[in-house]
């Protein structure tokens, strides 16, 4: 028997200017910002695999979250399971975001390399196609049928399937913006709700302290009747990158709002660990500012509140770290506050 190669539905050269890359570190923040965590039940995903499966007649269809070695299933039809673990270099859709092409294996089982694939070696794959799933400029992985026997999938199933994988690109792109901050493209009140919940649910089976910080900028209203409204977007924006630089990259900043953002800081070791990230913050802020090339001081309040209990209450949580924002308030410059009361180190910028 021949062996089966691979090969590509389009004969076109990789998506131009999108990450690509199954490790690639920007790859990979992206797919752990956009929380696409498996049996997603979001109803237009669920409708994307069902009407491939209709269309393909193939017992296996889904909307799938690459990341390495392991593939999480954000819709499905078929696989039973919220991810499945299959090493990389055997893993059909891996190969779909490492090219960033269209790809089809007529027959999995005389391939070279998927002939290895543990669900190939079971009998439940037989042959593949799958188109990469994009948003925001990155392939965060592919949508994909699989068929249980060797099959040459027709045009009409593959152009079905091409359109299928751009409506779930829509479906991903719609739900980004319904919480991220137009503004700054950071996470918004919705978002962070999410992800501190989260946090707080993971204490159950782990230790660590999770931190909630609340900052606010001093005097914002001053800021925008001198620079004008346009003038304040751009501090907003500022503010983002330059908070965003000295974070860690698991941890998440949010806008909530007019001059109000939030901090999420999970697995931390220390009192003093949280310390050191509310001081990098309000270090980062004291550097002159030139918004519109107009040179300026910019402080900032931050307060701060930690837990190590799962039963911590996240609105209690929240509550706290904007209470000790206000101590901060009180003080000149740039400062943090811990929501005992204990001040941070302040900064007079």
């Amino acid at each position: 028997m021949a062996v089966s190669v691979t090969s590509f539905i389009d004969d076109l050269d990789p998506l131009d200017g999108v990450i690509t890359g199954v490790r690639d570190p920007r790859r990979l923040k992206a797919v752990a910002d956009a929380d696409l965590q498996g049996h997603l039940g979001d109803p237009d995903l669920d409708a994307v695999v069902a009407t491939l499966r209709l269309a393909s007649e193939s017992p296996i269809v889904v909307v799938n979250i690459v990341s390495a070695d392991l593939q999480t299933y954000a819709a499905e039809v078929g696989v039973g399971a919220p991810c499945t673990s299959v090493p990389d270099a055997l893993s059909f859709c891996a190969e779909v975001v490492d090219t960033g092409r269209a790809m089809t294996v007529s027959d999995a089982a005389a391939h070279a390399i998927y002939s290895q694939n543990p669900m190939v070696l079971g009998g439940v794959i037989g042959a593949y196609a799958g188109v990469p799933l994009v948003d925001n400029g990155v392939v965060l992985g592919s949508v994909a049928i699989f068929d249980d026997h060797a099959r040459v999938f027709s045009a009409d199933v593959l152009d079905i399937l091409r359109h299928q994988g751009k409506l779930a690109g829509s479906v991903l792109a719609l739900r980004r913006s319904a919480r991220m901050d137009a503004l700054t493209g950071l996470p918004n009140r919705a978002l962070y709700g999410d992800r501190l919940a989260g946090a707080l649910a993971r204490l159950e089976r782990g230790s660590g302290i999770v931190c909630v910080m609340y900052l606010d900028i001093d005097d914002f209203k001053i800021i925008n009747d001198t620079l004008g409204h346009a003038g304040g977007d751009d501090v907003l924006v500022e503010l983002g990158r330059r908070l965003t630089s000295v974070l860690r990259p698991a941890d998440t900043l949010a806008r909530f709002g007019g001059d109000e953002f939030v901090i999420l800081c999970e697995d931390l070791g220390s009192l003093a660990e949280a310390e050191h990230l509310a001081a990098r913050m309000v270090a980062a802020t004291t550097e002159q500012w030139n918004i519109q090339g107009r040179f300026m001081s910019v402080h900032v309040s931050i307060g701060f509140a930690l837990t190590d209990g799962a039963k911590a209450d996240a609105a209690g949580l929240l509550g706290d770290a904007d209470a000790a924002m206000y101590l901060a308030k009180k003080l000149p410059g740039s400062t943090s506050v811990m929501a005992t009361g204990r001040p941070g180190k302040a900064l007079m910028a």
